[in-house]
């Protein structure tokens, strides 16, 4: 490896970990778990309700995690959960969850949202393809080591 490609490995490292502290300070202020805040933004973006594997595959977590954040925001009244076709369980937010994620989620997809509007519209293409790009590459490769 080049001593530029490592370089830039290293910066996209640390605004990685820059970017996942920022959320979870977010879901700390908020008084949510990381999962918790996950799920949050998860049924707020899907709109009106969600299967629990759908969440999961939102969240990237695993069904344990999501099941446990789930209860607990289900005992806290934020979340209720009703029984969808066939065995699927949908989870929706409760009028506590909606106040929440309005106080608590609805800035921080403002604050990407203006992230995203500081890049120049000519660039915001280019950026979104180098990412799916590198993000694709890199699990293909993870996996596949995984898979040894």
């Amino acid at each position: 490896m080049t001593t530029a490609l490592m370089e830039l490995q290293q910066a996209i490292n640390a605004m990685i970990k820059r970017t996942d502290d920022a959320y979870h300070r977010a879901a700390r202020a908020a008084g949510l778990s990381d999962a918790a805040f996950d799920i949050l933004y998860a049924l707020h973006a899907a709109g009106e309700g969600c299967s629990q594997s759908l969440l999961c595959e939102l969240c990237f977590s695993r069904k344990q995690t999501i099941n446990s954040a789930i209860k607990r925001l289900q005992e806290d009244g934020t979340v209720r959960l009703e029984a969808g076709p066939g065995r699927s369980t949908h989870a929706y937010l409760t009028e506590r969850g909606r106040a929440l994620v309005a106080e608590r989620i609805t800035p921080i997809v403002d604050a990407e949202l203006a992230a995203l509007d500081s890049v120049p519209p000519a660039q915001r293409a280019a950026l979104a393809a180098a990412l799916t790009t590198y993000t694709t590459t890199l699990v293909n490769s993870l996996n596949a080591i995984g898979d040894d």
